[in-house]
């Protein structure tokens, strides 16, 4: 990007500093002077003569039109940028009529504002009423999305149509409206702008969430279209896209919310049934096998009790943190209850050799046994200095095993199966121990070796 020759620029009621940092970018060697409020700007103007005026748009939002004619005025040929929020683009918009030169969306990117800084002035002529302005044509080119029911309606579309893409699926819908000759493309932060085709032009305009700058929204479009115009819609697109994206951010985080445990940060039991109901009804379209695990801490309510709920509170993290060391990605954990935890065990890829219908299933997978025992190792060498100096090495768990198709047919039976492996012969067989079921015996308890320690240490 070429950058501007050297100017002298007055800044107005840049609060927090925003425009002064993106002129430091474009303009490094501009002579930027900062006025803190409309009324300081006018004795600035009675001493010193500037190219350039750019002056936040909210402080004026009671008296617009005098604020800006007093300005004008003393301005001479400066051009007169406003700067503000979008909720604030209808009052800049309509202070083209009163002298102002342009706007721009605040904070507004390096970019944005060289955009504004190198194009035509905006200012519309006094003898031009509103009137005529509402009445002239729009440009074929943008017309279909100018309007804000069209608007709104892609937008409401893409928020119910993609919940977990709304902005993808809004940026498609808002190329879909224009003509052949244009497009709206969105890049990611560390993604490159789309190159300008022959004979286009691409403008492009940060889209920013609650979050921070997500990306770049790009307008490609006709050399012969109306610059201007095109601008002033990509800017308003992109406020509008980063209102999608922050909606879909406020989306996920209440849904996280909704499916997670405070506390330990796994699944909770609501979404644990959900998801133990999809997998096994997609096992038995898929042919695999699913295996449920549901363990408890062996005297959990002692720890609590002898050493504190904060102390206890530790011992569920810990006892979380470990399960999702030892478990696959896509099997999932999660905290059922007090002391109370569920880990379903599948096959993402499904079964490794395809069946044909009506066949059997093959024998369960011994990888959840291998987890298990990885896991009780990890356990064992666990230091808990909540528990003070005997804290290592303390904790034990008890648990129940249970496959389906092999112990039961549905979700119920499934968890029932296992459950009562827990309750009525782990804890009924000293604790510390983990039952399948179908199996006279437990699984054996593995003592770590010295390189499993140095392996698991991690």
């Amino acid at each position: 990007m070429s950058r501007l020759p050297s100017e002298r620029i007055l800044v107005i009621a840049d609060a927090d500093r925003q425009v002064r940092a993106t002129l430091a970018q474009l303009l490094p060697l501009a002579e930027v002077t900062a006025a803190t409020s409309w009324f300081d700007a006018i004795h600035e103007l009675g001493r010193e003569r500037f190219t350039t005026i750019l002056a936040a748009a909210e402080p004026i939002e009671r008296r617009p039109e005098s604020a800006v004619r007093a300005v004008r005025g003393m301005a001479g040929d400066a051009r007169l940028v406003l700067f503000g929020h979008p909720t604030l683009e209808p009052l800049s918009r309509k202070m083209l009529e009163f002298g102002c030169d342009d706007y721009v969306v605040a904070p507004p990117t390096a970019l944005e504002l060289g955009q504004v800084l190198r194009a035509p002035r905006m200012r519309i002529a006094p003898e031009l009423s509103r009137a005529s302005i509402d009445e002239a044509p729009a440009k074929q080119e943008f017309e279909p999305i100018v309007g804000n029911v069209a608007l709104a309606e892609i937008l409401l579309d893409a928020m119910l149509a993609a919940p977990h893409n709304p902005l993808g699926h809004a940026v498609a819908a808002l190329s879909a409206q224009l003509s052949p000759d244009a497009d709206v493309v969105f890049t990611a932060r560390d993604e490159h702008a789309p190159a300008a085709p022959q004979g286009r032009i691409v403008l492009s305009h940060a889209v920013r969430s609650e979050e921070g700058e997500i990306g770049q929204l790009h307008l490609v479009f006709a050399a012969h279209e109306d610059a201007n115009a095109a601008r002033h819609l990509l800017a308003r697109l992109a406020a509008l896209a980063g209102k999608v994206q922050t909606l879909r951010d406020r989306q996920a985080s209440l849904q996280k919310l909704a499916i997670t445990d405070e506390l330990t940060g796994l699944y909770n039991a609501r979404y644990f049934r959900h998801f133990l109901t999809r997998i096994v009804d997609l096992s038995r379209s898929k042919r695999f096998p699913v295996t449920l695990f549901i363990f408890d801490i062996d005297n959990f309510k002692q720890y609590n009790d002898h050493y504190g709920h904060g102390a206890g509170d530790e011992i569920l993290k810990q006892t979380a943190t470990l399960m999702k060391r030892c478990c696959r990605e896509h099997d999932l954990v999660a905290r059922i209850g007090g002391d109370e935890f569920a880990v379903v065990f599948w096959e993402k890829e499904g079964p490794r050799v395809p069946r044909q219908p009506g066949a059997a299933f093959g024998k369960p997978p011994q990888t959840p046994v291998e987890v298990l025992n990885r896991f009780r190792r990890l356990l064992a060498a666990q230091d808990l200095p909540s528990l003070g100096a005997t804290g290592k090495g303390v904790l034990t768990i008890s648990g129940g095993i249970a496959v389906f198709p092999y112990d039961a047919w549905d979700v119920d039976q499934l968890f029932t199966a296992a459950d009562n492996q827990l309750m009525q012969r782990a804890k009924k067989a000293g604790k510390n121990s983990i039952y399948l079921v179908g199996s006279e015996e437990r699984l054996p308890t593995e003592k770590p070796a010295d390189e499993e320690k140095m392996q698991d240490g991690d």
